[in-house]
């Protein structure tokens, strides 16, 4: 093969803006390892932030209720957990496989503290179920400051309740609480 016919890796970056516990980014996680398994050539990152260090301290711990697991396909929870065994504090619970738990890295990040140490150019945001919580003012910058770190063409989105909470002249709305960053 010719250098000139060599794919380049794709690179694959999401940002969990309020990940909480890291379930979402876990989830995109699974999601994306699966997409590599099929494009031997994708290359993801993603990266998990909240105020609260105590909900990063478990997302980076990884071990979760296996009926917090539930909705996850078997087959997934099959590759990409690992079943606690032993102790009484170990069963019923399992962990995120070290495979996965490499990929995802949580930080603490207050979003109506801008500027965010986030890299730009990101391919999808999750701001999902925390501009709620927001005044509108501060609703506003946060998605401005968010919207800023995305690519052109990226994806965003939020929660179905913040779909209409949205209003930024750089994105498109595709369908509810689902966003596309558009071309400046």
């Amino acid at each position: 093969m010719r250098a000139s016919e060599r794919r380049h890796p794709c690179r694959f970056r999401l940002w969990s803006a309020a990940s909480s516990t890291g379930a979402e980014a876990y989830s995109a996680a699974m999601i994306l390892a699966e997409a590599a398994g099929t494009d031997g050539q994708l290359d993801w990152t993603i990266l998990g932030t909240d105020i609260s260090t105590r909900v990063l301290d478990e997302a980076m711990r990884a071990i979760y209720p296996c009926d917090q697991l539930d909705p996850v396909p078997q087959d997934l929870r099959a590759r990409y957990t690992m079943s606690g065994r032993g102790t009484k504090e170990s069963t019923g619970v399992a962990r995120i496989v070290p495979e996965l738990r490499r990929r995802v890295r949580f930080g603490e990040l207050n979003l109506i503290d801008p500027p965010y140490p986030v890299s730009h150019g990101l391919d999808v945001i999750m701001l999902r179920n925390v501009l709620i919580y927001f005044t509108e003012a501060q609703q506003q910058q946060v998605i401005a400051n968010i919207v800023g770190h995305l690519a052109i063409g990226g994806w965003f989105f939020v929660g179905h309740a913040e779909s209409m909470i949205v209003q930024d002249h750089r994105l498109a709305q595709i369908a509810p609480a689902t966003f596309r960053r558009k071309g400046d």
